[in-house]
């Protein structure tokens, strides 16, 4: 049975269509009726019948399953909230581009606005339901809804029966500890994000994963920030970015094979326990994101494996000059500052010790920062500060 259609363009299910208004079937463009409603579930029939057969609409699967749950969860709250509502719909476009995620819409599933704000759900309350629990980024998206004021519930196809959705199903999921719901009234869209970096400062800490790393087959980036894991993805067609999607192949190697491409990094003992207290979390990722020193190399683990250092320019403890064991590059690392600044220059040879360090750092002909390729859009190079042309 068909449960979703088009009236003027948009998206409507059959609790909200009168029986003898025509309505276009969003499949194969025939019109249709709605019927229903007391013994069997509302929904919509094909006016011509030989069309209704072949349509796609009229067959099972998981697309079908999700929209009978559609239409039933907006039957159950028109039901229940009545004349409180200033509107009840079915996959609804809501901008949430300044929810600080990086989103700028989501298709609600269900949304019901209130005509005054609920003492519980606030502006409203969305409907999400899942017909496979990974369809979504459930923590992300809850958020981008709670930052607008609307609480969230996520219901999975079991809750639903054949004909009906008990709305007590959605009132367990708010009451009980393991619910999916998540209300404004006792819910602060922050904490879901998770994230030191977007709390405090209302961005994430963005960094790249390089596509380089083996089993990554595409660069993505990930919040380096502790704890969060959240990842994005850029989508060229969409010009927008996907975050936590299926089509990342995070790196699956040890933390180990870092050690001799780290710097800064004491060798001694765990060196794995720094990075960890630093990352929490995905710290193979956030390493390969965040530490300026992992570059391509033609070595056999994809990045530059750095020997020993050796100090430059009288002896200096805190500027090295690093040889990588597989390639001609060399490293020279400044850490003459704070503990948290330092200047990363890649090289292509040895660099002469009668070069003074400053103008070493001003060149970009010396520095080998992917800011300087052609054709990137860089303002100015993350490691020796040149403004690009």
């Amino acid at each position: 049975m068909p449960f979703r259609a088009l009236r003027d363009g948009e998206i409507i299910v059959p609790a909200t269509v009168p029986n003898q208004e025509p309505v276009t079937c969003h499949e194969c463009g025939d019109t249709m009726y709605a019927r229903g409603g007391a013994t069997r579930a509302r929904h919509f029939y094909h006016v011509n019948t030989s069309a209704g057969k072949g349509c796609p609409s009229t067959s099972p699967g998981e697309s079908a399953t999700h929209a009978r749950c559609v239409a039933l969860v907006v039957a159950a709250l028109q039901e229940a909230f009545g004349s409180q509502t200033d509107r009840c719909a079915a996959e609804v476009e809501i901008d949430v581009s300044e929810s600080g995620s990086g989103n700028r819409t989501r298709r609600a599933d269900v949304l019901v606005e209130f005509a005054a704000e609920n003492p519980f759900f606030g502006n409203g309350l969305v409907v999400e339901v899942q017909h496979k629990h990974h369809e979504k980024d459930v923590r992300t998206t809850t958020h981008d809804y709670l930052s607008l004021g609307y609480s969230v519930v996520w219901l999975s196809s079991e809750d639903f029966g054949e004909e009906q959705l008990d709305y007590t199903v959605i009132d367990e999921a708010f009451t009980s500890g393991g619910g999916g719901g998540y209300s404004v009234r006792n819910q602060s869209p922050n904490l879901l994000l998770n994230c030191e970096s977007y709390n405090y400062g209302g961005e994430h800490s963005w960094g790249t994963v390089p596509g380089y790393v083996l089993t990554c087959e595409e660069d993505y980036e990930i919040c380096t920030s502790r704890p969060c894991t959240l990842r994005r993805q850029y989508d060229e067609e969409a010009s927008e970015y996907v975050y936590n999607p299926e089509s990342i192949t995070t790196p699956d190697l040890p933390i180990r094979v870092l050690k001799n491409t780290l710097v800064g990094v004491s060798l001694a003992g765990d060196f794995e326990k720094p990075l960890v207290q630093s990352y929490e979390e995905a710290v193979l990722e956030k390493a390969l994101a965040d530490r300026p020193e992992i570059d391509p190399c033609p070595g056999p683990k994809g990045f530059h494996e750095w020997r020993s250092p050796e100090s430059l320019w009288g002896g200096a403890a805190k500027v090295e000059l690093r040889a990588c064991q597989h390639c001609p590059v060399h490293l020279l690392t400044d850490r003459r500052g704070y503990p948290d600044e330092r200047t990363d220059l890649f090289l292509s040879e040895k660099p002469n010790p009668t070069w003074d360090l400053l103008s070493l750092e001003a060149d970009p002909n010396q520095c080998q920062n992917r800011s300087h390729e052609e054709g990137r859009w860089y303002e100015f190079c993350p490691d020796c500060g040149v403004t690009n042309p």
